[in-house]
């Protein structure tokens, strides 16, 4: 019976393993919103690392995150680290690209839990009076993260932090 029951799990764990195999490695979340606020208003909270962060969820989610920059106060070469002993880990996001009221890329790499990198990219798209604001996030997916993602939603739980920040700047900007 032990013998079965054995045969059966290493069955489970191997079906599983090989289907995280065969998963996509691409991973690509978008979420968007239309913000009542120009271009002009909109893009430093995109290119500056500490007005980012300033909407960015991550604090909120993890009160024991430690953030730090260096480089310029804006534009390519701004950086932000984080440390955290929650779920946030250890990293750092680099802007790699900015265009003026239009795009900012930013590079992240996380090297606690694991090592992972990433690229972020929020573009702004003037709409009438307003601005569509959207976040997006791209990279590959190692092993490990395809295992993950049998189990966990990563659009819906990665998008819903997207949704959380976008809804936070969206109140910071907007003139009531």
């Amino acid at each position: 019976m032990l013998k079965k029951i054995l045969v059966g799990l290493v069955v489970i764990i191997g079906g599983l393993m090989a289907y995280a195999a065969v998963r996509p490695g691409h991973m690509n979340i978008s979420r968007e919103l239309l913000i009542n606020a120009n271009v002009d208003t909109l893009f430093p909270y995109l290119n500056n690392s500490k007005m980012a962060n300033s909407w960015m969820p991550w604090a909120e989610s993890d009160p024991g995150l430690v953030m730090n920059y260096s480089g310029p106060a804006e534009g390519v070469g701004s950086i932000s680290n984080w440390d955290s002993k929650g779920q946030m880990g250890t990293g750092k996001a680099e802007v790699v690209s900015s265009i003026a009221n239009h795009s900012v890329k930013t590079q992240l790499t996380y090297t606690k839990p694991m090592n992972m990198s990433q690229m972020a990219e929020m573009t702004l798209t003037p709409s009438g009076s307003a601005t569509m604001v959207r976040w997006q996030v791209t990279g590959e997916q190692n092993f490990i993260c395809r295992l993950m993602s049998i189990f966990m939603d990563m659009d819906k739980m990665v998008g819903g932090e997207f949704e959380k920040g976008l809804t936070k700047l969206k109140a910071s900007v907007e003139v009531k």
